[in-house]
């Protein structure tokens, strides 16, 4: 028989955790906007649904999925939970937590356990699984686990929408836990759509960041090494320390396991922009995107069409990956404004075209330039015509010039900080997907060969290359500029 003390008294839950598991999980918050790992399995044992959970390296992630799962195991009967790793190691060492818990407690162990699956005597299970496609079809949980979500495949991860329905539980809940590495990667995505508790915060580790409410949107639990730090003695000095310009005096209020010590080799041996990634949560790193330079708060402004300044499209042709079209102003200044953007995958061109022409400002000339990829040249197989041709047979006359992707990547970076002079390129807040593009569009990571000197097609290349050839054409004087002559 085990006797667990309600679970809305946390108090009592919290001594239960540390007699029974030798545990003290830390219950204070000491930032803005922070919680505290104890947030976190209270959230988890109080069905509050979907969960994203937001923390350092070395914060006790993978300690507290364990400890919420065998919590909840424990207390409703019958329940299954899944726990997948982003690796073999790290689902191992999930494990490995839970079955040191479960061995403090040999009677709710039931018959049939193996080393990836712990029965309980009341109905509950426990799987502890490595992503990949084989582990994710086919699992019905009422509660799926996903330990350091960066590391999974996003073909993975889209499979493990649909692998929740509630049985013990009254709906079904995805928990995805990690650190924050990639910019727009499957961590940065969740955290933007994700909802975090309004609260007052003790400190000033981050920056605001309001979201109006999301209707089911997950509920986003952050903490960074402050909250799991140990408490910091009197003895040490704080104008001495070298963690003082981030820490200001948190540790001595702090209550957690990570020792100061540790800290302190880390940082040590750490980058600034990793050591704000990956022990402050303060976002992903930054140092592999292509525009460092870009700034919402410089680079994106309210701008909308003035009939006085020439108007401008560029284009990025696709079929199963977004045709983009984006319409760009200059100012007398030189300053290019875009102010919209057209994003949409899997129509021909001729629909595009109906599209296009609609979406033009009202009072724009039909006969405005078009800038376009000069592949848009080639004729397709199917059609026999190429894309240019069909642009042209709707109205849209193409224009073209060879570059290279490094070229125009210079001249935008030359717009968004030239040597000298305000910024030249502003960004209308409607051009979503563009602005996301610029906090996104990254190059390889170092070691994956001549792919780490070139900028990933993953996405956020589509825009930047319609706006790159614009510049390429435009703001690139005394090279001719083809035209279609048909």
């Amino acid at each position: 028989m085990i006797d667990l003390p309600p679970i809305h008294d946390p108090q009592a839950l919290r001594a239960y955790v540390r007699d029974r598991f030798g545990l003290v999980i830390p219950a204070r918050r000491l930032c803005d906007h922070h919680d505290s790992p104890w947030d976190y399995v209270s959230a988890a044992l109080g069905c509050e649904g979907d969960l994203t959970v937001w923390a350092n390296r070395g914060g006790g992630k993978s300690m507290l999925a364990a400890l919420a799962t065998v919590l909840e195991a424990l207390v409703r009967e019958g329940t299954e939970t899944v726990i997948l790793g982003g690796s073999q190691e790290q689902s191992d060492r999930v494990a490995q937590h839970v079955r040191e818990m479960l061995a403090r407690m040999p009677q709710a162990v039931g018959p049939g356990s193996t080393k990836r699956r712990l029965r309980l005597r009341n109905g509950s299970v426990i799987h502890v699984l490595a992503q990949s496609e084989t582990s994710v079809r086919g699992i019905h949980a009422d509660r799926v686990r996903c330990d350091e979500v960066e590391l999974f495949d996003p073909e993975v991860w889209r499979a493990v929408q649909f692998c929740t329905t509630g049985k013990a539980a009254a709906v079904g809940a995805l928990e995805a836990i990690s650190t924050a590495h990639v910019p727009g990667g499957i961590m940065e995505r969740l955290i933007a759509r994700s909802q975090p508790r309004a609260r007052g915060g003790a400190g000033r580790c981050s920056r605001p960041d309001p979201r109006p409410a999301v209707s089911k949107a997950p509920r986003l639990i952050r903490w960074c090494l402050w909250e799991v730090i140990e408490r910091c003695p009197p003895e040490r000095r704080c104008g001495e320390c070298p963690l003082w310009e981030d820490c200001r005096g948190r540790a001595r209020q702090a209550e957690g396991f990570f020792k100061i010590d540790d800290a302190i080799a880390i940082q040590s041996r750490s980058s600034r922009a990793a050591w704000e990634t990956e022990m402050l949560c303060r976002g992903a790193r930054r140092e592999r995107l292509v525009f460092g330079e870009f700034d919402p708060a410089v680079h994106v402004g309210e701008v909308g069409w003035c009939a006085d300044f020439p108007t401008y499209r560029a284009i990025d042709f696709g079929y199963a990956e977004p045709l983009v079209c984006l319409w760009i102003q200059l100012t007398p200044t030189g300053t290019a404004h875009v102010i919209d953007e057209y994003v949409q995958p899997r129509r021909p061109i001729a629909q595009h075209a109906v599209e296009i022409l609609r979406r033009d400002p009202p009072g724009a000339p039909r006969s405005m330039p078009t800038y376009v990829d000069p592949a848009g040249r080639a004729r397709e197989s199917t059609s026999g015509a190429a894309c240019t041709e069909l642009l042209a047979a709707a109205g849209i006359r193409c224009c073209w010039r060879s570059s290279t992707i490094a070229e125009g990547l210079e001249l935008i970076r030359a717009a968004l900080a030239p040597a000298s002079g305000p910024p030249r390129l502003k960004i209308a807040p409607r051009c979503r997907r563009l602005i996301e593009a610029f906090r996104t569009y990254r190059y390889a990571e170092p070691g994956s060969g001549p792919r780490g000197e070139k900028p990933l097609k993953d996405g956020p290349d589509h825009l930047i290359d319609a706006l790159r050839y614009f510049f390429v054409n435009r703001m690139r004087p005394g090279l001719p500029v083809r035209r279609a002559t048909y």
